[in-house]
């Protein structure tokens, strides 16, 4: 996305031309010793079946910038984990397989749950648990995280998002990547498009938060790629839901101040695994995704409107044409009824979100430097108990 467009308070860095893909990790190299980076993977066992995921081995036997590559394997068996450990040991730099279900590490779990609810499986808890690790080996300065779906990978793409935070002339705590989302001949990122867009423009106008305005500032508030710095992650709780990303950057916003934060173009366009919308069923795809998302981004609104549902719907609506227009130019399909019928799912879904109370929206697992509060000890725990799974 060759612009130079600066919007908000945050800074964008975005792909121009100019030095290539080798010239940047011939830079990032130089400064990798100074400050080591680690890439973390969550990812469901079932994901290892995928067509993306001998693409991503493959890319990151070439990313000579990463000091570490830890999988979080979610849903896994024994054979599973034998699987992952198998395909990480092709790679060149230290790697481990953060396994919650299974051997050593569960019965961790276990034993601290009386003290901290953790929850049920997911994403979010994965990517808390496998950050816990991080904390507790203490060996990198960032960490960035991507997931394992994305059959357009690269190593281009842990490149530039950590890069920013890797750079010892720039002093970003956090960075979100960005992108276009495009499948054959169609848009994709619908809950982007079509929901946190208009949603964020109506209620910014009530309430001007940091969160609400970095949200605003960002170019694909749901991507599933951001970077952080070590001592970030010690400080900011992990959500457990569908509203991880809404959720992180809200509290990177109410942790850091706007001049720490960026986000950059990660590659020219992004694929993976698509949901589907379910629109009669809020309990799953994309219908689910839209109310944990509208929860994640009502909590950061402390004025919402009656009318929220209309007015959201109309801002919704209304930028119909403007995608349209842009499809037909780049010369891609565009189905305004499909996509209609998508805002009315949506606007089920902010109404339901709005109906919620706060029992019914899970709580964000607590940060790392409130968890080893509460049980002393804890990271290093981890730390054995994987490298126990791991041997």
């Amino acid at each position: 996305m060759s612009d130079f467009w600066q919007h908000g308070p945050i800074t964008t860095i975005h792909q121009l031309p100019g030095s290539g893909i080798d010239d940047l990790e011939a830079a990032i190299n130089r400064y990798a010793m100074e400050r080591p980076s680690a890439l973390l993977v969550p990812a469901l066992a079932s994901e290892m079946d995928g067509p993306a995921w001998p693409i991503i081995i493959n890319e990151l036997k070439k990313a000579s910038f990463l000091e570490k590559v830890v999988l979080a394997l979610g849903g896994a068996n024994a054979d599973d984990m034998d699987r992952a450990k198998a395909a990480l040991a092709d790679l060149p730099m230290k790697s481990s397989v953060v396994w919650p279900e299974g051997g050593n590490l569960a019965a961790v779990l276990g034993e601290i749950r009386p003290l901290i609810d953790i929850g049920a499986p997911g994403k979010g808890r994965d990517v808390w648990i496998a950050m816990g690790y991080l904390l507790g080996r203490g060996e990198s300065h960032a960490v960035g995280l991507n997931d394992a779906d994305v059959i357009t990978y690269t190593r281009e793409l842990p490149l530039r998002l950590l890069a920013p935070l890797i750079h010892p002339d720039l002093s970003y705590d956090f960075c979100k990547g960005y992108y276009a989302r495009v499948s054959g001949s169609f848009m994709t990122g619908r809950v982007t498009r079509l929901l946190v867009v208009p949603m964020v423009s109506v209620l910014v106008k009530r309430n001007f938060t940091p969160a609400l305005r970095t949200i605003e500032a960002m170019r694909y508030a749901l991507a599933g790629e951001f970077a952080m710095t070590l001592d970030l992650a010690d400080r900011i709780p992990i959500p457990r839901d569908w509203g991880l990303e809404v959720g992180i950057i809200s509290a990177v916003a109410g942790t850091l101040p706007f001049e720490r934060v960026c986000q950059t173009c990660l590659c020219e366009n992004y694929e993976h695994k698509h949901q589907e919308l379910h629109p009669e069923n809020t309990s799953k795809g994309l219908n689910r995704m839209a109310v944990e998302v509208t929860a994640a981004l009502l909590r950061e609104a402390e004025q919402v409107p009656e009318d929220l549902v209309n007015v959201y719907k109309d801002k919704a609506l209304a930028m119909v044409p403007k995608y349209r227009a842009d499809a037909l130019i780049n010369g891609l399909d565009y189905d305004e009824e499909k996509e209609t019928k998508t805002i009315q799912t949506f606007a089920s879904a902010v109404e339901k979100a709005m109906g919620l109370n706060e029992f019914e929206i899970p709580r964000p697992l607590p940060a790392w430097e409130e968890a080893e509060g509460i049980v002393p000890g804890l990271k290093e725990e981890i730390v054995r108990a994987v490298e126990k799974d791991n041997s």
